[in-house]
């Protein structure tokens, strides 16, 4: 399993959309996220209510057994966000270090041409003076 969905493209053929598509992707984590949270949350508080309101001991029982799920259910939610991020994380990075390899390497080609065309510049000249 590719761990970087984006390696598999060239920088070149990445437009917009792609990147478009990484931010919603952000987003996303962060919906599933509170939804775990907000699980986790219901989770415990019909827990707290089963062993606070009714004194039946199967209710107590399931009531422990809610409470111990939703803090479950949270570490899940709060496990996969991080996990999640850090990857976008590394992604960006990766992009960041190639955009700034291509404008070094752009910068170098810059430099080169101007250096050749000073070059032919001079030998035209010699050449022309002869």
């Amino acid at each position: 399993m590719i761990d970087d969905p984006y390696l598999e493209f060239e920088r070149e053929a990445m437009i917009l959309r792609d990147w478009l598509a990484l931010d919603r992707t952000v987003l996303a984590n962060k919906r599933t996220f509170l939804a775990y949270s907000r699980t986790a949350i219901a989770m415990a508080v019909l827990g707290i209510a089963f062993i606070k309101l009714i004194g039946h001991p199967f209710f107590e029982v399931s009531g422990f057994l809610l409470v111990l799920s939703g803090i479950v259910v949270f570490y899940v939610g709060a496990r996969e966000y991080s996990s999640n991020t850090k990857r976008f994380k590394k992604l960006v990075e990766k992009e960041r270090a190639l955009e700034a390899h291509m404008h070094e390497v752009e910068a170098v080609e810059a430099k080169e041409d101007r250096s050749m065309g000073t070059a032919a510049n001079r030998t035209s000249a010699s050449a022309g003076s002869t």
